[in-house]
């Protein structure tokens, strides 16, 4: 997001922070970990939605933030009312801004307080130092190449099953290079990757192992 000729940040959008998130449901922890890297939060609440669906909405944002890592709530926080275009959002916003302090407006169907939002956002980053990122441990499984495997393609996909391959699969952190790095090394030692290349599979095909899929390079 840019805000001036040589200044910007990243803004990750983080969707569906359904009740259980932190236990993987809806969209999961693998979101939750993205929020872990933010240095600043702002929650976008549906204006639309009655006022106590409004605040149940943000009750459950908190709590499943609390739920994954306490410390998340003592992150700097900007509270956002929706679709402010419509007159029930607009209604919204005016009784709770007395109830939650610095709540903000916008709409994306006029903008209107969308560059504030951004100015005020920048603000806070800037105020705050790079949070801790807590990494989850790698998994510790040891593979061999004797290890039983199949593959089989499936309507262009290649599947690779195996009890342990599929548990490594299940154990590796996708978002994380160096956890994704390991797993192909894995991978090779046990000569699944030299099946599929015998198999014929090209850089960019798309191979399934326990139902993760991935593009082969």
């Amino acid at each position: 997001m840019r805000v001036a000729d040589f200044e910007s940040f990243v803004m990750v959008d983080v969707p569906g922070l359904i009740e259980g998130a932190h236990e993987g449901a809806g969209l999961g922890d693998r979101f939750l970990r993205h929020v872990e890297r933010t240095r600043v939060l702002v929650h976008l609440i549906d204006g639309a939605k009655p006022i106590d669906e409004v605040l149940a909405d943000k009750a459950t944002i908190e709590n499943e933030l609390r739920a994954w890592n306490a410390e998340l709530l003592n992150r700097p926080v900007l509270v956002v009312i929706t679709k402010i275009d419509l007159p029930d959002a607009r209604a919204t916003f005016e009784t709770l801004r007395t109830q939650i302090e610095g709540l903000r407006a916008v709409s994306a169907a006029t903008g209107e307080g969308v560059q504030e939002l951004i100015y005020a956002a920048w603000a806070l980053i800037r105020a705050m130092p790079a949070p801790p990122v807590s990494e989850p441990e790698p998994a510790q499984i040891q593979l061999t190449a004797d290890e039983p495997f199949a593959i089989h393609v499936e309507q262009g996909v290649y599947v690779v099953s195996g009890d342990r391959v599929e548990r490594l699969a299940r154990m590796t952190d996708f978002d994380n290079d160096e956890a994704l790095a390991r797993f192909e090394h894995v991978l090779a030692k046990m000569g699944v990757d030299k099946r599929l290349r015998e198999l014929g599979v090209h850089e960019g095909d798309t191979v399934r192992i326990a139902g993760v899929e991935f593009d082969y390079s």
